[in-house]
């Protein structure tokens, strides 16, 4: 069974796919987080057909697989998805209509000066990462 919100990801995702330069298509990398539900037969079926061996991930039939307890290195990991999620769970959800609206009232109330700031971070969060063999580093930060 095809689940119908798979369905409505392919399909945006596909989207914005079509939109881009076929260049930028072909030299286009796929990462994936760690939810449960982005490891799926069928997700990864579908990465094997538009990216493929260009896709990181977990399991046997990962390409690249996600180096296991690696740092958060991308502001969308150390800063926007935090931030953003203790918003949007602040009170439960009811539906997915009410979900995508809180996403996107989350989204447009992270001030741009902390975006900036996060953005400015990586530098030194890859060094520190480097100085520290891949390690987790975050306890340097201060």
């Amino acid at each position: 069974m095809v689940r119908p919100f798979f369905i409505s990801w392919k399909n945006e995702f596909e989207a914005i796919l079509d939109d881009m330069p076929l260049i930028d298509r072909a030299n286009r990398w796929f990462q994936l987080d760690g939810c449960p539900a982005h490891y799926t037969l069928l997700v990864r079926q579908w990465l094997h057909n538009h990216f493929s061996g260009r896709w990181i991930g977990r399991g046997r039939d990962c390409p690249r697989p996600w180096p296991p307890r690696s740092p958060d290195l991308t502001t969308m990991d150390f800063y926007v998805w935090g931030r953003m999620k203790s918003k949007v769970n602040a009170e439960p959800v009811n539906d997915e209509a009410s979900l995508r609206a809180r996403i996107l009232q989350a989204a447009q109330e992270i001030p741009l000066a902390e975006c900036r700031a996060a953005a400015q971070s990586v530098i030194r969060r890859c060094q520190l990462c480097i100085e520290n063999d891949g390690g987790h580093f975050e306890q340097f930060l201060k």
